[in-house]
């Protein structure tokens, strides 16, 4: 029998595993799961009391766990998570591999969709845990084939995404719920936004503006990165109130499965968060070219010049992230023959989006069954132990 442990820090996370909690407990497999429906990330060792646990194993066996600062039922076979680069995951990876022994699996939360200066980056940073995780579950052939291309070591399945599996199935109690919370005025069309953290964002807001100004009947909403509106860098712009006049932003994470049903236009720069409207049939419009990001996310530039607004874009961070001594080595890394090679199949995605054809390149399924996949493999795994 497979002993599965699930750990999510927030409600992003939360919703990316949530399908695969329900398929792992109808299979029959044990499960412990420790998640957290906070928009703001939560660490176990401090905030214990903002996480759920579930278990269907009754068990007396006690095993301590540091790193989730709780008690299992069981000795752990896998642990499924769905970010590995940064605290509190990282040190439950550690823990898990090194004190228990178990495997671990990676459900990818962000499509490696257009590939960028800091997607780069980024994954450089998450070869370092490579060695620590067995898996990692991805959305689709293009992506795994994106992820590639930039340098990215992990041994990895296409699955699709279970994120979407059941979240956009939205019940009409809470969709009922929503509607009177964000006072959805029904004889109006609704507008969703989608904010940028990098160099494109004050050129987005830009062109929300424009759109809001020509389209004067309709109401607006905006949806943030999960926990973006509650940090330094970008707080200001929506407390006491956005700083758009006449545009509600989604602060809670978990109201926005029903947002997406609700709002009739999806607006913003092509991104996975654009994967959710395609499913639905939702009037998508993209504003990349507009505010030129297909030639900005492949400038090195804003970063190895700190003066980039998003959130990572800032050469010390990476030159931290890297231990490196200098600037000149941070440059090295992103050479044009570095980079070159990164973004070689970007026009694919570009050319999909520009024809309409763009919904497979998310997901090679669609089929709202990532989940069973998932856990076939981890039994069918388990089961060579």
């Amino acid at each position: 029998m497979t002993n599965l442990v699930i750990f999510a820090s927030d409600a992003k996370g939360t919703s990316s595993l949530n399908s695969i909690i329900n398929e792992a407990n109808n299979m029959g497999i044990n499960l412990f799961v420790m998640v957290c429906q906070d928009t703001q990330l939560r660490y176990p060792t401090h905030h214990k009391d903002r996480f759920e646990i579930l278990t269907n194993v009754d068990s007396s066996e006690k095993i301590w766990s540091k790193s989730l600062n709780t008690f299992l039922p069981f000795k752990p076979d896998w642990l499924i998570i769905q970010r590995e680069r940064w605290e509190p995951e990282t040190s439950i990876i550690l823990e898990f591999k090194q004190s228990f022994g178990c495997k671990i699996g990676v459900v990818e939360q962000n499509a490696a969709f257009l590939n960028t200066v800091e997607s780069y980056l980024e994954n450089k940073s998450k070869n370092k845990l490579v060695p620590l995780i067995d898996i990692f579950f991805d959305h689709s052939e293009f992506i795994q084939q994106q992820r590639k291309l930039l340098n990215f070591k992990g041994n990895s399945l296409v699955v699709g995404n279970p994120k979407y599996d059941i979240n956009l199935d939205v019940d009409k109690s809470q969709l009922e719920y929503l509607n009177k919370k964000y006072k959805v005025d029904s004889k109006k069309k609704q507008v969703l936004f989608f904010t940028l953290t990098n160099s494109s964002r004050e050129e987005l807001f830009k062109c929300f503006i424009k759109f809001k100004n020509e389209n004067p009947s309709y109401q607006y909403f905006i949806k943030p990165f999960p926990g973006e509106p509650f940090s330094d860098q970008y707080k200001n712009d929506y407390f006491p109130k956005f700083k758009i006049e006449g545009i509600t932003p989604i602060l809670d994470e978990t109201d926005i499965w029903g947002m997406f049903n609700i709002c009739d236009i999806h607006v913003g720069a092509l991104s996975s968060i654009f994967y959710p409207g395609l499913l639905l049939n939702k009037t998508m419009i993209d504003y990349s070219k507009e505010i030129g990001m297909r030639d900005r996310y492949t400038d090195p530039t804003p970063i190895l010049e700190s003066k980039g607004i998003g959130l990572e874009d800032k050469a010390e961070l990476w030159m931290r992230v890297f231990n490196l001594k200098s600037k000149k080595e941070l440059q090295e890394i992103l050479s044009p023959e570095n980079l070159t090679p990164a973004f070689e199949k970007n026009k694919v995605a570009w050319d999909a989006m520009d024809n309409g054809n763009i919904l497979n390149l998310f997901d090679n399924f669609n089929d709202k069954k990532a989940c069973s996949r998932i856990i076939n493999y981890i039994i069918n795994e388990t089961n060579l132990l």
